[in-house]
C-alpha cells in the first residue's frame, strides 16, 4: 500500500503529551515558537518514529503558526472577532453577530493599518532575517466559514430575507482571503500547511479554502451564494483546492466541480466515497488529488483491521491508489497510542 498517509492532533494532546500551551504567545511570539515546533516533532518522534513520523534531532524551522495542529482563527480576527487563548485548546472565535447595519458598513481592513496584521509581518521578517525564508501555516480559513463567524446562525436567514446582506459578508472576507493569500505567495511557496499538513505531499504550491460550515447547507446553496467567491480565488491563485470536513461532501461535490483549477479534494470522514468519485468520473476529473480523512472519534476504539477495511474500501471506490492520500486530523489526548499506530501501519511497516 502507499505511504500517503498523515496525522496531526489537537492542542489538547500536545499539551498533555508535549507540555506545548496555546496561549497567543504561541502564534505570535517567533522565536518561541520555532522552539515549540521543535519539540513537538520530537515528541511525534519519540512516540511514533517508527513509523516516519517526527523528527529525532529537529533543526529549527522558519513556521509562521503551526501545520501540527489546525487553528483557523486569524482572518476572523482580522474582520472583528474576538478571540480566546488558551493554554490546551485551539484559539476560540467568538461569534461577532453583526447586525445589518454593521454589515452595511463591513469593509475588509487594510492590512498595512492593521496592528494585528503588523505582529504576523514582524514575525515574517524575523523568520526571514534569521532563516532566509519562511513557510506559512496559517489556517486560510474559508469564506462561509467568516460569513459564519461574522453573522452567526442569522445568516441561513439571510439567504431567504436579504441575499445581498450575504453578498456584503462573502465580498469583504473574499477581499481579505486576496489580501493575505498574495502577501504569503510572495514570501512562502506553502501557503496552505495550516489547513492540512497532509497537502505538503499531495500538492505542496495549492490554495487550499476551508469550507468547513458548507456541510450544513445544499448544493444549490452553495452554487447560488458561494460558488462565486470560491472561483475569485481559484482565479487568483496557482491553483485551487477545497477542504471539506463534513460528513456529506458528496452532497456538494457537483458544485465544487463548477470551480475552475480545482487540482485538491480533502473529503470529510464519513463521505459518501462512491458518490464523490462517480461524479469526479462523470465530469472527466480522475486526475483530482484526494485526501481521504479518517473520523479521529472513530479511530479511539479502531483496530489495525477496522481501519484497513475503510482503507481498502476508499481504494476501492477510487478505483485506485495513485493519487489517493489519506490523514487523520484532530487525535485528542484520550486516543489510545496503540490505535495511532494501528492506523500508521496500515500505511507504512515499522522501523527498527
Amino acid at each position: 500500500m502507499r505511504h500517503n498517509v498523515d496525522i496531526s492532533f489537537h492542542p489538547s494532546w500536545w499539551h498533555r503529551y508535549a507540555g506545548i500551551d496555546f496561549d497567543e504567545g504561541f502564534f505570535f511570539d517567533a522565536p518561541r515558537r520555532v522552539e515549540n515546533d521543535r519539540d513537538m516533532r520530537r515528541a511525534l518522534y519519540e512516540r511514533f518514529g517508527e513509523y516516519g513520523i517526527g523528527e529525532k534531532d529537529p533543526a529549527p524551522r522558519p513556521i509562521l503558526f503551526s501545520d501540527l495542529i489546525a487553528s483557523g482563527f486569524l482572518y476572523s480576527q482580522l474582520l472583528g472577532c474576538e478571540v480566546e487563548f488558551s493554554a490546551g485548546d485551539a484559539p476560540e472565535v467568538h461569534c461577532a453577530e453583526l447586525d445589518d447595519d454593521a454589515v452595511s458598513k463591513l469593509q475588509a481592513p487594510d492590512l498595512d493599518a492593521s496592528p494585528l496584521w503588523q505582529r504576523v509581518e514582524s514575525q515574517i521578517k524575523y523568520l526571514q532575517g534569521r532563516f532566509g525564508a519562511v513557510e506559512s501555516a496559517i489556517n486560510l480559513q474559508g469564506i462561509f466559514n467568516l460569513d459564519m463567524d461574522l453573522r452567526g446562525q442569522q445568516l441561513f436567514y439571510d439567504f431567504y430575507d436579504d441575499p445581498d446582506l450575504v453578498s456584503r459578508l462573502s465580498d469583504a472576507a473574499t477581499r481579505l482571503s486576496l489580501d493575505i493569500g498574495r502577501q504569503l505567495y510572495a514570501v512562502s511557496p506553502v501557503v496552505s500547511g495550516g489547513v492540512t499538513s497532509i497537502i505538503k505531499q499531495a500538492l505542496p504550491g495549492v490554495y487550499l479554502t476551508s469550507n468547513c460550515s458548507v456541510t450544513m447547507i445544499s448544493c444549490k446553496q452553495y452554487r447560488e451564494f458561494l460558488l462565486e467567491y470560491d472561483t475569485i480565488l481559484a482565479n487568483a491563485f496557482p491553483c485551487f483546492g477545497i477542504h471539506h470536513c463534513g460528513s456529506n461532501m458528496e452532497s456538494v461535490i457537483e458544485g465544487y466541480l463548477d470551480v475552475p483549477n480545482l487540482k485538491f479534494i480533502e473529503i470529510g470522514a464519513g463521505s459518501d466515497l462512491n458518490k464523490i468519485d462517480a461524479a469526479l468520473n462523470a465530469r472527466g476529473r480522475k486526475d483530482m488529488i484526494c485526501n481521504v480523512r479518517y473520523s479521529p472519534v472513530k479511530l479511539k476504539t479502531a483496530d489495525r483491521a477496522a481501519v484497513e477495511a475503510d482503507t481498502s474500501a476508499a481504494i476501492a471506490a477510487f478505483g485506485s491508489d495513485e493519487k489517493l492520500y489519506f490523514s487523520c486530523v484532530g487525535i485528542d489526548a484520550d486516543t489510545p497510542d496503540e490505535n495511532i499506530r494501528a492506523y500508521l501501519s496500515v500505511f507504512r511497516e515499522a522501523r527498527s
